[in-house]
């Protein structure tokens, strides 16, 4: 994209990454932008970029702390409601998510998607990130979506995407994935998300700026004694929870490939023994075509920019 433009390399990172996060209707703080830049850049270095730049300011502004398109001021006032309403419907299921993160063989449980960035739209879900305890990811899946249903709360939840804690390298390696890993928010299990990004180095090659704390401010901290009795319960539960993992990933599978002429994208469905990965309705072509078109139309109207304002002078 920077091949076709004479805007420099800094400029077109920062537009890229304020484009990106539009398609969500999403505006970026400073703090933001750094995390999702595609080049190095210190804040300092982002905003004095920023000011430098005409061509820049043609497509981007930069207001009351955010950055986003140039005429999208709304993004800011909804950001605002949807963290809102995202707090609140996280409240509403405190109790379920509780009750998952204590399940047996689940290592790791974090919020994906859209309630990730606390940008829920009203008919949004509770889209989750699991993984599990070895090869347990089948039976957790079931597990999770009966807790839902006895806690009435099957249509909020999401269990989109449940792996192995050995097989945590991705095969799609691409900017929309990456995006995806620096944005979950672990509930619990920071040490297995930071095992995931190890896993997944690609992911520092598109976020060079990325860096994982270690804990958010949604993250559920499990005392000593809880982990240990856990642990005791999975010691226990080794071979009949061998045996059920074997017969959901038929039983389960079964009712999956029943359904599979209702996915709308069969591509992003995985059902592997160490992962279930359920992306039926996945938006991934859809976000990467209204990217790449809002990027070349944005450098576009920069170039133009330019070229009046030297006309003028």
């Amino acid at each position: 994209m920077a091949g076709r433009t004479s805007l420099g390399p800094e400029e077109v990172a920062i537009a890229r990454s304020v484009l990106y996060a539009a398609i969500f209707e999403y505006p970026l703080t400073l703090a933001q932008l750094r995390q999702t830049l595609e080049l190095s850049l210190t804040p300092s270095r982002i905003l004095a970029e920023y000011e430098r730049s005409q061509a820049l300011r043609a497509i981007i502004e930069h207001r009351d702390g955010f950055f986003f398109p140039r005429g999208c001021d709304e993004f800011v006032r909804d950001r605002q409601g949807r963290e809102a309403r995202s707090r609140a419907f996280l409240r509403g299921n405190r109790r379920l998510l509780r009750c998952i993160c204590a399940m047996p063989y689940v290592r790791m449980v974090a919020l994906s998607g859209s309630i990730a960035h606390l940008n829920l739209d009203h008919d949004g879900d509770l889209d989750l990130f699991i993984v599990t305890r070895g090869r347990h990811a089948w039976s957790v899946t079931v597990a999770v979506v009966l807790l839902a249903k006895i806690m009435r709360r099957r249509r909020a939840v999401c269990a989109n995407y449940t792996v192995a804690d050995s097989s945590l390298a991705f095969d799609q390696q691409d900017l929309f994935t990456a995006n995806q890993v620096i944005h979950l928010k672990p509930l619990m299990g920071c040490d297995v998300y930071q095992a995931l990004l190890a896993a997944n180095p690609f992911v520092y090659r598109f976020y060079p700026n990325f860096h994982h704390s270690g804990s958010t401010s949604l993250a559920r901290r499990r005392g000593v004694v809880l982990e240990g009795v856990k642990t005791a319960i999975e010691m226990l539960l080794a071979a009949p929870a061998a045996i059920a993992e074997i017969v959901c990933r038929i039983a389960y599978g079964w009712h999956l490939r029943r359904r599979a002429a209702l996915w709308r994208s069969p591509e992003q469905v995985s059902l592997r023994p160490d992962s279930l990965k359920l992306h039926t309705q996945s938006h991934r072509q859809s976000v990467c075509d209204r990217f790449d078109r809002s990027v070349e139309e944005a450098l576009r109207e920069a170039e133009r920019a330019v070229l009046r304002d030297r006309a003028r002078a």
